[in-house]
């Protein structure tokens, strides 16, 4: 009887992958291996599915090592003491705007559709963890690396967020140490923790991002760093129909 039903289930699911491939996603096609599965009551492993499953899905449940989250260290950073500017959730929380913001990104820093959403879901993912306005870790991402996460500069600065990794090994070891600097997930988290550190220590976020860029004085020119973030952190928002739907949230239009 389960030989029948293996058989049968088998037939199935590859009918389905070819007929219907261009319209499943992956994350449906082992949705649907697992409902088989346990419908069945067989203990069938991931590589005996294998044949069913996308290679990208694969390799993913081959290797499911959880990113940690940074939100403990960022709570240690009173809330009051992080200028309002600097926080706001309410944008992208539509799936219209993170795909329209994701355009934008894929248009200006030439990348794969995929890859710009996969860069706006972080950010997403990580301002929830540190508090700060996603579309300032975008803006902050963009100029610092224009989203290359294996970009070094001379002085040090490594990944997304150009984090000086010699400076801040310390809070690498949450994610294995120094090496992971060029782990996008593990930067772009390092990167907003220390954003989020400056802003505090700076008291608004236009000295938080001068710290961020090195200027640790006012006397020291930051290059205009904190209004090209903020101009393009603009931009997102615009990509994103933010400023219309402030504008007729204030029915101004």
């Amino acid at each position: 009887m389960i030989e029948s039903r293996v058989a049968t289930l088998t037939s199935v699911m590859a009918m389905l992958k070819v007929r219907y491939a261009h319209i499943v996603a992956p994350v449906a096609v082992v949705g649907a291996f697992v409902l088989a599965t346990l419908s069945m009551g067989q203990p069938l492993t991931i590589n005996q599915a294998a044949w069913m499953i996308p290679g990208e899905v694969y390799d993913v449940l081959q290797n499911t090592k959880p990113v940690p989250s940074i939100a403990q260290e960022a709570a240690k950073i009173p809330t009051k003491l992080v200028d309002d500017e600097a926080i706001d959730h309410s944008v992208l929380r539509t799936y219209a705007e993170r795909h329209a913001v994701a355009r934008y990104l894929a248009e200006k820093y030439n990348m794969e559709a995929s890859a710009s959403y996969d860069f706006v879901e972080k950010a997403m993912v990580v301002s929830r963890e540190v508090g700060l306005d996603p579309t300032l870790i975008l803006a902050v991402t963009a100029v610092e690396s224009g989203f290359n996460p294996l970009a070094e500069s001379k002085r040090g600065a490594q990944g997304l967020m150009q984090v000086m990794t010699h400076v801040h090994a310390e809070k690498f070891q949450l994610f294995g140490g120094h090496e992971a600097a060029l782990d996008p997930n593990a930067n772009m988290r390092v990167g907003s923790l220390i954003l989020r550190e400056y802003i505090a220590k700076g008291g608004s976020l236009q000295a938080g991002l001068r710290l961020y860029v090195g200027a640790s004085s006012i006397l020291i020119n930051d290059g205009g760093y904190g209004d090209k973030v903020l101009a393009e952190r603009q931009r997102l928002r615009e990509a994103a129909g933010y400023k219309l739907a402030q504008l007729k949230k204030a029915k101004v239009i």
